[in-house]
């Protein structure tokens, strides 16, 4: 069964790409939800991971997650303001998780409504405390974030950065139609029409609005997901190749980093981080950290002679050592 998105010429001039941190930590713990789709084998040892690691503060977010199958709480991927950048911050997203509201739950609440069995204990803890629960769901979802996703992130958006540059060409070369055809299998273009493949079909009508679509890769999963709805942008979250996908997760759980060996995983990915003299606060955007444990990451660094840090007027600035550069040039992944 096809399921029709209508886009107008001005939702095709409304083309974006962005890269999402809380969407791809999502998507990797979506098959905690018994989901029956197959699980490639690299995310399989990943989720295998992560299990392992999930503080016992983030379950009521995990049980929220696996309530449904192969379905995420829309307040949980918040919308962010567009800013001009290809990145959203996990700080960004996290406040705009902190702000939603109750107006913002109830598109969920219609969904979860058409479930057919009480889906989770803090679905009903969520409909009877409404926005007053959303703080302690923002911080169970950021430790959730900080000890599944962070120390990779780095590495995971390099890979998710390679994927939207190849599109994006594709679709100055040829035309968003030619990106839009070839950006899954499930998915094809037509003339005003972005025809997605689904084994069900929802009984709503998708309406852009002329407002565009945003395109998200995804280092997790091999499907399509949708967030279309009134009062927000767009999304469309969709996988990068497979092979690319299984090559970035089996390089961040690889034991074979002399680098994270030498000065742990967290040091290690700090390190790499610092490629063109980033700021404190522009190297805690990248590891998807606070701007103090950033600076704790760049004091061990520039104590063991790795970086230097250098003020230029009001910002602080670290640049890479020699000693450094050629840690990372031995220990490439």
């Amino acid at each position: 069964m096809v399921v029709g998105i209508p886009m107008s010429s001005a939702d095709l001039g409304r083309i974006a790409f962005e890269t999402s941190p809380l969407l791809n930590l999502i998507r990797g713990l979506d098959p905690l939800g018994c989901s029956t789709r197959p699980i490639p084998g690299a995310h399989r040892r990943w989720l295998a991971d992560a299990r392992r690691l999930i503080p016992e503060r983030s379950r009521p977010v995990v049980e929220l997650l696996s309530a449904i199958p192969n379905y995420a709480p829309a307040f949980l991927i918040p919308d962010v303001p567009v800013n001009g950048r290809t990145h959203r911050t996990v700080q960004e997203e996290l406040d705009a998780l902190r702000a939603v509201r109750d107006a913002d739950l109830v598109q969920d609440f219609k969904i979860f409504d058409t479930w057919d069995h009480r889906p989770s204990r803090i679905f009903d803890a969520l409909r009877d405390r409404g926005e007053r629960l959303i703080p302690l769901l923002t911080d169970a979802m950021h430790a959730l974030y900080r000890a599944c996703v962070a120390e990779d992130w780095p590495d995971i958006r390099r890979t998710l950065d390679a994927d939207i540059g190849r599109r994006a060409r594709r679709m100055a070369a040829d035309g968003p139609g030619a990106m839009l055809n070839h950006l899954h299998p499930k998915l094809s273009w037509e003339p005003d029409r972005l025809s997605l493949a689904l084994s069900k079909v929802p009984d709503w009508q998708y309406d852009l609005r002329g407002e565009g679509l945003t395109f998200t890769p995804s280092i997790f999963g091999q499907y399509v997901g949708l967030l279309i709805v009134p009062q927000r942008r767009s999304l469309l979250a969709y996988p990068v190749a497979e092979l690319e996908a299984a090559e970035t997760l089996d390089r961040t759980e690889s034991g074979d980093d002399g680098l994270a060996a030498l000065i742990g995983r967290a040091r290690a990915a700090a390190l790499r981080a610092i490629g063109d003299d980033p700021t404190t606060g522009e190297l805690a955007t990248r590891l998807g950290v606070k701007a103090p444990t950033a600076s704790a990451h760049a004091t061990a660094l520039r104590t063991a002679g790795l970086i230097v840090t250098e003020r230029t007027g009001r910002s602080v600035r670290h640049r890479l050592t020699g000693l450094g550069a050629d840690l990372i040039a031995a220990n490439r992944r």
